[in-house]
């Protein structure tokens, strides 16, 4: 019999044969791996940086919002009018402060020892009397206070006051002062006689904290020479300067004062 039916659909594929397999299409599969990998880590890359990036900058921001703080909190602590408590609080972060201080001092010590450099970074002087060259005015004569060259001597966080005579102390301490007078006169009715004396802020009357004497042969003249040293306390804006009997009996080349701070 004749088969009259006619579909519009499309007859079923072949089967596969046994052993037969299908050709993959021509690709680049590993090129699009190692591109997918390297993609990958370029974002981890910068995800990351821009993660470090805010996180310093975030640790900069705070350390300087605390630097603010902490230098308002030291400013309000220079307020005399503040609580008792207040003044514990501030008594606590002075504390603080030393000890960094401290540490940022003996760190700077070391590193001066490696590299060669000066040791001692405190407060010191090393006076040089004013010559009769310099002191055209003649003040050296007009008081019993020793003058002193300021552009001859070493000056290191201590300052010098206007009048030439007196060394004011920028950091309280404990301080070795020292000082050598020479005299090439002998006076007619006194002993020659130095001695270091000081100021204390606030206070008008000197204290003489050091002294000594020594004498000269009239027949022949000859020169001699007082020395003085003594460990004290100083504390902030105190004056020291070195008195003699007569200026006009001193003889200004064998003349030094000095301090350096001990701790």
């Amino acid at each position: 019999m004749i088969n009259t039916f006619h579909t519009s659909y499309n007859p079923p594929p072949v089967p596969p044969r046994a052993g037969y397999s299908k050709p993959r299409p021509a690709g680049n599969t590993s090129l699009v791996k190692f591109l997918s990998v390297m993609l990958l880590l370029l974002m981890i890359l910068t995800f990351g940086g821009f993660l470090y990036l805010f996180q310093k900058l975030n640790m900069q921001l705070q350390d300087s919002y605390h630097e603010d703080i902490s230098l308002q909190r030291l400013q309000d602590c220079a307020d005399s009018s503040m609580g008792e408590d207040s003044m514990t609080e501030c008594g606590k972060l002075m504390e603080t402060y030393k000890a960094v201080i401290a540490k940022v001092s003996q760190a700077n010590e070391k590193l001066s020892k490696l590299t060669g450099g000066p040791h001692f970074t405190g407060p010191a002087a090393h006076m040089t009397a004013l010559t009769e060259h310099k002191d055209k005015t003649s003040d050296f004569l007009k008081t019993s206070s020793l003058l002193w060259d300021e552009e001859h001597s070493l000056l290191q966080d201590v300052r010098l006051s206007n009048e030439r005579d007196k060394l004011t102390i920028q950091y309280p301490g404990i301080y070795l002062i020292y000082s050598q007078v020479t005299f090439s006169k002998n006076p007619p009715s006194s002993s020659l006689k130095q001695s270091i004396r000081s100021t204390v802020p606030k206070k008008q009357q000197g204290k003489e904290l050091l002294k000594s004497f020594c004498s000269l042969n009239p027949n022949p003249p000859n020169l001699c020479t007082a020395s003085l040293a003594g460990v004290f306390h100083l504390e902030k804006d105190q004056q020291i300067y070195v008195t003699v009997t007569n200026t006009s009996l001193v003889n200004r080349d064998s003349c030094s004062f000095g301090l350096f701070k001990l701790r």
